[in-house]
C-alpha cells in the first residue's frame, strides 16, 4: 500500500531541509518519508542523507506536495493553497477554523431558527456584543434534539452550539476564547469522565448541566464505559475542579456512565452547577 504524506511529514522535511540537516531520527514520521521515497539509509535508529540524496529528497518532495519544502508551508485555506496548485492539505486553515453549528437564540442579524434547524455560522459574522449565554452540546444527535431536554429556564435563551469531535471541535474553541469574560458559558456533556473532562477543558466554561439522579437513570447508565476512561478519570483527580469537585466525587460513587441520550430518553430534568 502506498505511504500518504501529509503535513506533518512536510514539516518534518522543511526541518531538515531549511536547516540543511543530514541526519534526523528515524521516527515514525521519517519512516513513512523514508519509506515514500526510499532515500537515505538507516543507522543505529538515524536517517542520514549525502548532499545529493538530500537534493534529490527535495525535488521529489516537491513533486509529491506541489510546494518547494526548503520554503515554510503556506499560510492560508485550502481554496487558496489549491489556487498555487500544491496539496491543498498543507493549508494550515481548516475547513472547520472560524466556523460553528449553531441554533437556538442566533445574535443580532442572523434569523430566527425552527427547533429542528441549525445554521453553520462564520465567527465573523456573530455579534458577540448580543450574546447573552453559551450553551455548548457534546454530541450531534442531543444538539438536534436539544429543545426536547428538561433544561433550566435560563438557557431559553442561549445561543446552543454543537462541541464537534477532533477539528469540528476548533471553531468552538475559538468562539469561546473571544467571548467577552462575563458570558456565562454552560456545557452539556455526557455524565461521565469524559464529559467532565471535556467541560473542563473548554475556554471559559464556567457552569455544568448535570441531570437529576434517579435509580433509574442510573440503570441505564454502562460501568464497563466508566472504567474505560481511567486515563479521564485520572486527570480530573489531579485538576482543581472548584464547584464540579461535587460532581466528580458522586460520579465517582456511582461508577456509571451515562449518555445524553439516556437523559432525554427518561426526561431527567437538568441543573446547572457553577465552578
Amino acid at each position: 500500500m502506498p505511504v500518504s504524506l501529509g503535513k506533518s511529514h512536510a514539516r518534518a522535511l522543511h526541518h531538515l531541509l531549511r536547516n540543511h540537516l543530514l541526519e534526523v531520527a528515524y521516527n515514525a514520521t521519517w519512516q513513512d518519508i523514508h519509506r515514500a521515497f526510499e532515500l537515505g539509509r538507516v543507522e543505529r535508529r538515524r536517517l542520514t542523507f549525502t548532499p545529493r540524496e538530500r537534493d534529490l529528497l527535495r525535488k521529489e518532495a516537491e513533486r509529491y506536495f506541489g510546494w518547494d519544502l526548503i520554503e515554510p508551508l503556506p499560510a492560508e485555506d485550502r481554496i487558496q493553497a489549491a489556487s498555487r496548485a500544491i496539496d491543498e492539505k498543507l493549508a494550515p486553515q481548516r475547513p472547520d477554523d472560524g466556523f460553528v453549528l449553531a441554533k437556538g437564540v442566533l445574535p443580532g442579524v442572523l434569523p430566527v431558527l425552527p427547533a429542528g434547524c441549525a445554521l453553520r455560522v462564520a465567527l465573523d459574522q456573530l455579534d458577540l456584543a448580543a450574546i447573552g449565554r453559551v450553551l455548548v452540546v457534546e454530541n450531534l444527535d442531543c444538539f438536534d434534539q436539544i429543545h426536547r431536554f428538561a433544561l433550566p429556564a435560563s438557557l431559553r435563551e442561549a445561543l446552543v452550539l454543537y462541541r464537534g469531535h477532533g477539528a469540528a471541535t476548533r471553531g468552538t474553541r475559538q468562539l469561546l476564547q473571544r467571548l467577552p469574560a462575563a458570558v456565562p458559558v454552560v456545557v452539556f456533556a455526557d455524565y461521565d469522565p469524559a464529559g467532565l473532562v471535556i467541560a473542563a477543558t473548554l475556554p471559559q466554561a464556567g457552569q455544568l448541566l448535570v441531570p437529576q439522579l434517579t435509580p433509574e437513570l442510573l440503570a441505564k447508565g454502562s460501568r464497563e464505559h466508566f472504567h474505560r476512561q481511567h486515563l479521564q478519570a485520572r486527570h480530573l483527580d489531579n485538576s482543581a475542579l472548584g464547584g464540579w469537585q461535587t460532581v466528580w466525587a458522586e460520579m465517582k460513587q456511582g461508577g456509571v456512565s451515562v449518555k445524553q441520550q439516556h437523559i432525554l430518553a427518561l426526561g431527567a430534568p437538568l441543573r446547572c452547577i457553577a465552578r
